[in-house]
């Protein structure tokens, strides 16, 4: 089936424009497979459902709740994410945060995005995904990254984007890429971390994890406190 017409029959299963659309789970063949090119396609009939596809899965992301939401999450195999992170800043911040230098993530729709790594640093978190409701597991990702995307913006119009971000930003932006690639934060995971959320909280601390779960690797060399390894330093 054409991409478009997919798109169409996806946003015409809701029961209104003003429900969310459902958030397929491990095992479905689109989070496995290489999504196709979002730009590519405009001019075969995608373009005019950008914007309500992009306002879909804003609602469905948003729902969930997540801060992050891929094409093949809905079970459409395409190059488009939406990400958004309402963190409320340095009111209320916890240590965690900080650590992970999370910071607040404006509404944003990409096409096409891709994700260069930079630098040496790794840092280690606990990280979920709505496609594998229930349950999380410890990712190292770059510390840095260098985002190169087309937006689409709230106008319609389009936008080419070169940016480079970090912390829980820069993961955020390496979990939505690694969908499109058929790829799953729990492929990437610490072995044997992966874990019910319900478990989680008590094993925040990582030295904690490791040594609970028996964890074993460049996690090992992380202290109290401490989520960021150099893998430059051995």
């Amino acid at each position: 089936m054409d991409i478009s017409d997919l798109a169409r029959r996806l946003l015409d299963r809701r029961d209104s424009a003003d429900a969310p659309l459902r958030i397929v789970q491990t095992g479905h063949p689109a989070l496995r497979r290489r999504a196709a090119g979002a730009v590519a396609r405009l001019d075969a009939g995608l373009a005019e459902l950008l914007p309500e596809l992009a306002d879909a899965m804003t609602l469905t992301m948003r729902e969930a709740p997540g801060v992050g939401l891929a094409a093949p999450q809905i079970g459409l195999p395409l190059q488009m994410v939406v990400v958004e992170d309402r963190y409320a800043g340095d009111e209320g911040e916890d240590e965690e945060d900080d650590l992970l230098e999370r910071r607040p993530l404006a509404l944003r729709a990409l096409l096409d995005p891709a994700v260069e790594l930079l630098g040496t640093e790794q840092v280690y978190a606990w990280e979920g995904c709505l496609s594998v409701d229930g349950f999380s597991s410890i990712v190292p990702r770059s510390r840095r990254v260098r985002l190169r995307a087309t937006e689409l913006l709230p106008t319609g119009e389009l936008r080419e984007v070169d940016e480079e971000h970090r912390g829980w930003t820069a993961r955020i932006l390496q979990h939505e890429t690694d969908h499109l690639h058929g790829v799953l934060c729990h492929d990437r995971s610490v072995p044997r971390s992966f874990s019910d959320n319900t478990y989680v909280p008590r094993l925040a601390g990582l030295p904690e994890a490791v040594r609970r779960l028996g964890l074993t690797g460049d996690i090992e060399r992380l202290g109290d406190g401490e989520v960021v390894v150099d893998t430059a330093r051995r």
